[in-house]
């Protein structure tokens, strides 16, 4: 049976329920939704790599209080989901199924409880596999924000490098051994690139501590084979020409752990797709210090304006 992580210091939203649910294949995800007073729409926010939900109590919080109800799920792989499933499959086709998980949940779970408008946002790895909803021509969101997507995982040349070396150690058969282990920047904050805010990095070192079958460490050579052919799927000429719903990315102005610079490119290659960049931001911009966290709001509220339905109240 499910259950939230309970630590001190991490406020459990208004109205929060949570639930096991069925992926396409059956695989068992745990599930969450959050939801609001007089709601003008819903956010289905997803996670990054080794995240979980209760990580972004404090952004449901947020959402509510823009009377937005919000449904979120950890991916299967990570956090208290299946993953069984995704070393069954040496994670070949990982993003792939992460796209059709998405797809399902926003489809089966969140329209017959949530009302429209709806509205996805993404966090680092979550975005390459909303990406790639999207490019399929997707229209059941209105609106898209990703938050640091994981486009391109390092600059190009180094990208090929590794996407070889990964491909290697695969074809010899150690696509679920992991890579090389190195630093876990949740772990200590001095010096690390997720988030200059030491209380909001605290938490989610807390959140580890007290669920460590929730945690991830470090990713396996099939995920890096995975995420490496999905991230030069999408660079692709006209692989991104089948969006029809507005994307904006917020990049981190100061990032260190994906090729921010990669945002641009993929920026341009869509009339659909807007960037903004936040100064000073590290990767985790949800995670911020206050100051940068209300520009990330700043730009999310200009941004889904449009679609939400007007406050009744």
């Amino acid at each position: 049976m499910s259950r939230f992580i309970d630590i001190a210091g991490n406020l459990l939203p208004e109205g929060a329920s949570v639930e096991d649910i069925s992926a396409p294949d059956g695989a068992r995800l745990r599930a969450a939704f959050f939801p609001a007073e007089h709601a003008r729409g819903t956010v289905v926010l997803v996670t990054g790599w080794s995240e979980f939900i209760e990580k972004y109590f404090e952004t449901v919080r947020d959402l509510q209080a823009r009377n937005l109800n919000v449904a979120m799920m950890d991916w299967r792989g990570q956090g208290l989901s299946d993953r069984d499933s995704a070393r069954a499959m040496k994670w070949s086709g990982y993003f792939e199924t992460l796209k059709e998980d998405l797809r399902h949940f926003t489809e089966h779970h969140v329209k017959p409880r949530f009302a429209a408008p709806y509205i996805l946002m993404t966090h680092s790895m979550g975005g390459l596999p909303g990406l790639m909803l999207l490019a399929e021509g997707y229209e059941g969101f209105s609106r898209a924000v990703l938050c640091a997507p994981m486009t391109r995982l390092f600059p190009e040349l180094q990208n090929k490098v590794i996407a070889f070396a990964a491909s290697a150690a695969c074809a010899f058969g150690f696509a679920n051994t992991e890579t090389a282990r190195s630093r876990d920047h949740s772990e200590a904050f001095e010096g690390n690139i997720f988030t200059s805010d030491k209380t909001r990095h605290a938490r989610f070192r807390d959140l580890k501590l007290a669920a460590p079958e929730a945690a991830s460490t470090t990713p396996t050579y099939g995920w890096v084979k995975a995420a490496m052919m999905d991230s030069a799927n999408i660079h692709a000429p006209g692989a991104l020409a089948g969006i029809k719903v507005p994307v904006l990315i917020i990049s981190a102005g100061n990032e260190q752990q994906i090729d921010g610079a990669d945002h641009a490119i993929i920026a341009a290659s869509s009339d659909k797709i807007s960037q903004q960049v936040i100064p000073g931001a590290l990767h985790e911009i949800m995670m911020e210090r206050d100051a940068i966290r209300a520009l990330y709001f700043k730009a999310f509220d200009d941004f889904v304006a449009p679609v939400l339905q007007v406050d009744s109240r």
